[in-house]
């Protein structure tokens, strides 16, 4: 009982306070805080579930068509799932929550997505797209100049928002997961939520223990959900 109320109450402090963590080598603590986690993202997701479900059953909510994963087949979608999706997921999501620099593009380029999203105006895209690229190319040199002491300092003081940021984006784009839907309807909320919390139980472990591990944990959690969702289909 007390590893898990030590796991939640470091994971909780954190989440009250994001900031950049010294790497951690203890094994112990690794596979405790992987193992609740994932225990924690299961309830989560089967409370956003159940939610969904009583919604849906007295029609409070549209119901939209979601993306066949087993359109190829269960072992691609396994496939797909435990290993793919968590490296190139972690890799564009995560990576930047260690690198000052890399996060400033992650932040631009997604920002530049984001906004596009909003609107079907391809001039009004070409001009968002124009306007963030330009203001990375002028804020970046600008970074270069900067001592490594600075440019730490500088991402220490916007790491709340990175990270933050970083898991709404994250769930975000699982939009595209449900054909249709899109932030016009206000339960799309719903829809990304679990990959919202998913993003920052991912992004702690990131920040705590590395990249690799937090890939481990993105793996670990589609093993369970896509098997359960072969046989619940």
């Amino acid at each position: 009982m007390n590893l898990i109320i030590e796991t939640f109450s470091a994971y909780w402090q954190f989440l009250k306070r994001p900031r950049l963590l010294k790497l951690t080598n203890n094994r112990t603590m690794l596979w405790k805080d992987i193992s609740w986690l994932l225990i924690l993202n299961f309830a989560f997701t089967g409370v956003v579930g159940l939610i969904y479900g009583i919604l849906l059953r007295y029609s409070l909510i549209n119901k939209y068509e979601e993306f066949d994963i087993f359109k190829y087949g269960f072992i691609i979608a396994l496939i797909f799932g435990t290993i793919a999706a968590p490296v190139l997921e972690e890799s564009v999501f995560r990576w930047q929550l260690r690198k000052p620099k890399v996060s400033i593009w992650f932040v631009l380029i997604s920002l530049s997505f984001l906004l596009n999203s909003f609107t079907s105006n391809e001039y009004a895209k070409f001009f968002i797209f124009i306007l963030l690229f330009i203001a990375g190319l002028l804020v970046f040199p600008l970074i270069e100049k900067l001592s490594r002491m600075k440019i730490v300092q500088l991402f220490r003081g916007y790491y709340v928002f990175l990270f933050y940021y970083t898991a709404i984006i994250f769930g975000y784009v699982h939009i595209t997961n449900i054909k249709g839907l899109t932030i016009a309807d206000p339960s799309f909320v719903l829809y990304i939520s679990s990959q919202i919390f998913g993003g920052l139980s991912m992004g702690y472990i990131r920040v705590k223990y590395g990249l690799w591990y937090s890939m481990l944990l993105h793996g670990c959690f589609n093993a369970v959900v896509i098997p359960l969702a072969w046989v619940l289909t």
